[in-house]
């Protein structure tokens, strides 16, 4: 899979963040899922994928709140752990992968910063010009995608061109599940354990443990 024609992938699933649908389909879990299937591997992609959806679990667009980009984090981690892991040992690969995701993620919530300013700007240009709409539609679809492919494409290529020397820290996957459904936990017992929800919580996981039992 060569980097710049995944990097235009990587932009068209971003825009399911958004910017067209919010079906789903830019989740780590899922993205995750569609990388590895490019690479002919999709049990270490679901596995990725799964372990950066724990991670950014409780990152709610709440309001004016932006935080870091867990859908762009999603696709940087699988993607880069792909580019990496030929060349490089499998746990110095995944390692990597995970600190490229996060940067990735905190470099994505500043460029989406900008993105929104740039939105409104478009939203006023309408209220002024009604038969601007589908010009300023069009071009919102655009600044999402390039937004994306211009996150994704330097880190990609940052990613190929990596040489991980042996004394490097290593990460094994089950180092990784520990690490990440531990944060998991923490940001499921943050968005769900409140006065408000843990009557519901409760009820939801006696029916989830029912169905599993019967």
């Amino acid at each position: 899979m060569n980097l710049f024609v995944l990097s235009l992938i990587g932009a068209v699933i971003i825009l399911d963040k958004y910017a067209f649908g919010e079906f789903g389909i830019s989740q780590p879990v899922v993205s995750g899922m569609i990388i590895g299937a490019l690479f002919g591997d999709l049990a270490s992609g679901i596995f990725l994928g799964a372990m950066l959806q724990l991670i950014f679990l409780g990152g709610l667009p709440i309001g004016r709140v932006i935080p870091p980009d867990g859908q762009a984090a999603g696709i940087i981690g699988c993607g880069s752990y792909f580019f990496i892991r030929p060349f490089n040992a499998a746990g110095h690969a995944l390692f990597v992968a995970f600190v490229l995701a996060l940067l990735g993620a905190i470099i994505g919530g500043i460029m989406e910063l900008y993105t929104r300013r740039f939105n409104e700007k478009l939203s006023h240009l309408i209220m002024r010009k009604e038969n601007c709409l589908s010009v300023c539609h069009l071009a919102g679809l655009v600044t999402a995608f390039l937004r994306g492919f211009f996150l994704f494409l330097p880190i990609f290529i940052v990613a190929s061109s990596i040489s991980i020397p042996a004394l490097f820290p290593e990460l094994s996957r089950e180092s990784a599940t520990i690490i990440c459904v531990s944060i998991g936990l923490a940001n499921g017992i943050y968005l769900f354990v409140k006065k408000t929800t843990i009557v519901y919580t409760i009820i939801g996981a006696l029916c989830g443990l029912a169905l599993t039992v019967f």
